[in-house]
């Protein structure tokens, strides 16, 4: 089984799906696409795979994978778990001293 990681760095990875009844391979791209939370790494997918196959292999890879307008993430997972260089902002809060007098 091929690590995320070594998907990433090696910019595709090819896959066994089933369309239409028939067994075919697909290369995946490794796109960075701007969102909401930020850049996130996807799959992209230039030919057409079931959205049940998209599930299988968002799973299977533990990566989203899209087709046109259909984005998949694995289960329990959502865009902010792939942002690409993820800053956590800390916020200080203000810290007020006082003191009691007698």
């Amino acid at each position: 089984m091929v690590s995320k990681e070594e998907i990433i760095k090696q910019g595709y990875i090819d896959v066994k799906v089933y369309v239409s009844g028939l067994r075919q391979n697909h290369r995946l791209e490794v796109v960075r696409e701007k969102n909401s939370v930020g850049t996130i790494i996807i799959l992209l997918c230039k030919h057409y795979i079931p959205t049940a196959e998209l599930v299988r292999v968002a799973e299977q890879l533990q990566l989203p994978v899209k087709h046109k307008d259909t984005l998949v993430f694995p289960k329990g997972k959502m865009a902010g778990d792939f942002v690409e260089n993820k800053t956590i902002a800390v916020m200080e809060s203000e810290t007020l001293e006082a003191e009691i007098e007698e």
